[in-house]
């Protein structure tokens, strides 16, 4: 037969159903929406770090920092003098907000300009016209000049050359003024200057407080022998490192959180799927007698299976387009969002930029294509293989669906076993872990059948003697329609399995974030330094607070900035008094021993910083520290928990931190009250014991609880933004589902109507199988919305942040899942219910 009439026909079908038509392309866009906002929000990031680092770092090979990221700049003068380097620059890198720019976060990089010809292109602007390093840059670079910005950055904000700008860092404000400007025919490095505030290496020293102190050396060195002669001339607590490393260990931080976006795309797209599945499956149902007509007529089944391949390919390719629009839309609002939390947690993003490639396009339209493809397959076989006179027979279906039953539930087993071995013996092979949730999911999409057959069984059995009529007729109805209601229950299954491993996973989390802050940053009042160059508290300060007779007690620590070769920045803190509770989650000892051994020269590790070193959990345990005496090797005593981003951190004895660090001073205090005392008095009692000029914070632990609370909520944006598309595609695919179902079953209800139901009771019938499908798909989602969570808390996230907590399973959030389940097909199957009950009985029975 040819081909051309039966597209046609398919297509005059699709349009007399316009709505089955828009929800299948409504679920193709959907889940392409969502891969390319994702995506896009990731490109972005990589894109953003790109450029926040390239004027900082440009062609250097190799640097040279301290271990507390400060190095004589005497070192830069044995370079020159003693090894004859030329290519070699000294630099000072920090960041700093303008008040002229919003307190916008920039760079401020102060050069030397004439070592700067072998690093970075960099070409200036001012009212006497253009220069670029390495030519005659006298009086626009110096000491006594201010400070070159972007060009385009200056202008968005209206600032004029000899204008001032404010610089803060920390609690100090220092004011400069513009001398030039920034500026290339290129846009990329356009884009880079955004960033960057430059300056005379002097001239940064002198706003910083620096001294003769700088923040690193950048080397391009050309083989290991002057790497060789590098290492034997530099000091104790100095190091020569690959720039190459450096920079990959710090684009590590933000690669775990874009593994986690990858996660929640593929849940995204993969609702799609089912989404696309449900309405082609219920399209060629529909369609069973059309099918049945047209294979009598002669044509093949390679004719049906094309049509309806044709007819979706074509349907996903408009959905394909229409989601990448709104991926893009969606993705912009993303990519600020998401570069915030980035700048937050991991590391702080200069420059932040929309980038939207090519690729990204490709592979959102690839996306809906295949996953269209992929849901629509089988059941298309499925329309090709059955004979004329059983398409035409609708129960033929049902027939089939029985006969097929154990086949279905052995298969579904067999994949679900398939997939806890995946997720429990390859945890450590990236990738298959996704694979592993998808078979889950497959698998329990298989195994519906025979569950719902149970489930109606059970409830038959236990409420049967006392629901009513209605009741028990929706249930049978459920079960008699199987073929249909199982397509349903499998769908909305998925998408409240879903929701609650995203509700559990962010529920454990917080719960956690919580329990840590109580425990490890507890303290009603949090006393704290806010100058970066003298951090130390006086030590007046503690007696003070500690005679107050409103305070309990009082912890006392410092921390302090290091470097580390593998992690790259790290925490090093000591504690006067520690009065923190720390959850281990391994201890080379008893607990009670833990304090004994760090005084001894033990130290504990984080999490993340013990993930990021490959530290197991074994006694004997090591671990190589750079220190002011050079690197040290110090043995571990217990790993920690801690929700703090970076390299991690590390706790010392104070005789450890002196001797190794240098330190011995006080940065920061937790002071608890006795019960029932007011913090805010205590507070300004403590505000009057310092000087104005002392730059000392003092908050209540309260608002240190809710700031970090708030930082939690915005990184888990994207997951809330997951559960609300979650509920879009639960929604869309129940509204379709009943409507497919109420369109099969006109001739039924029109039997019913004729042997005298009531508009009423054929409504009222109606909705008790939505709200009963509802109950068992919110049911059998339970323990798939718990084994997803389990995957994401114990295997994604921790890979991915180094992370462990404990899953906590609220009851709320289980009931309110079945509740939701119940009402959300109640409320899509009203209109179709309504329809119902108004059904033209002639219509209805007669037959054409």
């Amino acid at each position: 037969m040819i081909q051309k009439p039966l597209i046609k026909t398919c297509f005059r079908q699709s349009r007399n159903n316009m709505l089955r038509t828009f929800l299948l392309i409504f679920g193709i866009a959907l889940g392409v929406a969502g891969v390319i906002a994702i995506d896009i929000a990731k490109t972005s990031v990589s894109k953003s770090f790109e450029l926040s680092t390239a004027a900082i770092t440009a062609r250097s090979t190799h640097q040279i920092v301290g271990s507390d990221f400060k190095i004589p700049q005497s070192v830069f003068t044995q370079l020159r003098t003693n090894l004859g380097i030329k290519r070699s620059a000294p630099v000072i890198s920090t960041h700093v907000s303008v008040r002229e720019l919003d307190q916008q976060t920039l760079t401020l990089m102060g050069i030397d300009p004439f070592s700067e010809m072998y690093f970075r292109d960099l070409t200036v602007q001012s009212r006497s016209g253009s220069w670029t390093f390495g030519n005659d840059l006298s009086g626009l670079l110096t000491r006594t000049s201010g400070v070159l910005v972007s060009k385009n950055l200056a202008a968005q904000y209206g600032i004029n050359q000899n204008d001032s700008l404010t610089l803060s860092f920390g609690s100090r404000q220092v004011q400069t003024f513009i001398s030039g400007f920034l500026n290339s025919s290129d846009a990329s490095t356009n884009m880079v200057f955004q960033g960057l505030i430059l300056a005379d290496i002097s001239l940064a020293q002198e706003i910083l407080g620096f001294g003769d102190e700088i923040t690193r050396i950048d080397l391009i060195l050309a083989d290991t022998s002057q790497a060789e002669q590098i290492q034997k001339i530099l000091p104790k607590g100095v190091v020569l490192v690959e720039t190459s490393q450096q920079n990959h260990i710090v684009r590590q931080l933000s690669r775990s959180f874009e593994t986690s976006l990858t996660a929640f795309s593929m849940l995204a797209l993969f609702m799609g799927i089912f989404l696309i599945y449900n309405t082609v499956s219920f399209s060629i149902t529909r369609r069973r007698q059309l099918n049945g007509t047209l294979r009598a007529l002669g044509a093949t089944r390679g004719d049906i299976f094309s049509t309806v391949m044709i007819e979706v390919m074509i349907y996903a390719l408009v959905g394909s387009v229409l989601g990448t629009c709104l991926g893009i839309l969606l993705g912009k609002g993303a990519v600020q969002a998401v570069c915030s939390t980035v700048s937050d947690v991991y590391f702080v993003l200069t420059v932040s930029q929309t980038h939207i490639t090519a690729s990204t396009i490709a592979k959102g339209l690839l996306a809906g294509i295949l996953s269209s493809f992929v849901a629509s397959v089988f059941p298309a076989i499925n329309a090709a293989q059955t004979l004329p006179i059983t398409l035409m027979q609708r129960s033929a279906a049902e027939s089939s669906l029985k006969k097929h039953l154990p086949f279905l539930t052995l298969a579904g087993s067999l994949i679900i076993g398939a997939a806890i071995l995946i997720l429990t013996v390859f945890t450590d092979r990236p990738g298959l872990d996704f694979i592993g949730v998808f078979l889950i999911f497959f698998g329990s999409a298989l195994l519906a059948p025979i569950i719902i057959l149970l489930s109606v069984m059970g409830l038959l059995a236990v409420f049967g003697r006392s629901w009513g009529v209605m009741a028990k007729m929706a249930l049978r109805n459920i079960v008699r329609s199987l073929s249909r209601t199982s397509v349903l229950i499998a769908s909305l299954m998925v998408a409240t399995s879903v929701y609650i491993g995203i509700d559990i996973m962010t529920g454990s989390f917080r719960f956690s974030i919580i329990d840590w802050v109580d425990g490890h940053i507890g303290g009603d009042i949090h006393v704290s330094s806010s100058d970066t160059l003298n951090r130390a508290l006086s030590p007046e300060l503690l007696k003070d607070i500690q005679a107050l007779p409103e305070v309990a007690s009082v912890s006392a620590y410092n921390i302090h900035r290091n470097f580390s070769r593998t992690s790259g920045e790290v925490h090093i803190f000591s504690y006067l008094t520690d009065l923190s509770t720390k959850h281990w989650s391994w201890t080379a000892a008893e607990e009670s021993q833990l304090p004994d051994m760090l005084e001894k020269g033990w130290i504990f590790v984080s999490e993340i910083f013990a993930q990021k070193n490959h530290i197991e959990s074994k006694s004997g345990a090591k671990v190589i520290l750079e220190t002011r005496k050079g690197p040290k090797s110090f043995k571990i005593a217990g790993i920690f928990r801690d929700f703090f981003m970076g390299g991690g951190r590390i706790v010392v004895s104070r005789n450890v931190m002196k001797q190794f660090w240098g330190y011995e001073d006080i940065t920061s205090m937790q002071v608890f009250l006795n019960p029932n005392t007011a913090v805010n008095p205590v507070i300004e009692t403590i505000r009057s014991f310092i000087p104005e000029t002392a730059g000392i914070r003092v908050v209540s632990g309260a608002s240190i609880k809710q700031n970090i609370l708030d930082v939690f909520d915005k990184t888990f944006l994207i997951t809330s933004a997951l559960q609300v598309l979650t509920a879009i595609v639960a929604l869309t695919g129940i509204l379709n589902s009943v409507m497919a179902m109420l369109l099969e079953r006109t001739r039924e209800l029109g039997i019913l109507r004729a042997c005298g139901a009531k508009t009423r009771q054929v409504a009222n019938l109606l909705l008790w199988e939505c709200g009963l499908a509802g109950f068992i798909s919110g049911v059998m989602a339970l323990p798939l919305g718990v084994c997803l969570s389990w995957v994401l808390i114990n295997i994604v996230n921790r890979r991915a942040f180094g992370w462990t907590y404990d899953m906590v399973i609220s009851p709320e959030i289980l009931i309110q899942a079945v509740a939701l389940c119940c009402l959300a097909t109640v409320v899509a199957g009203i209109f179709p219910a309504i329809r119902a009950g108004r059904t033209d009985i002639g219509k209805a029975l007669h037959m054409e």
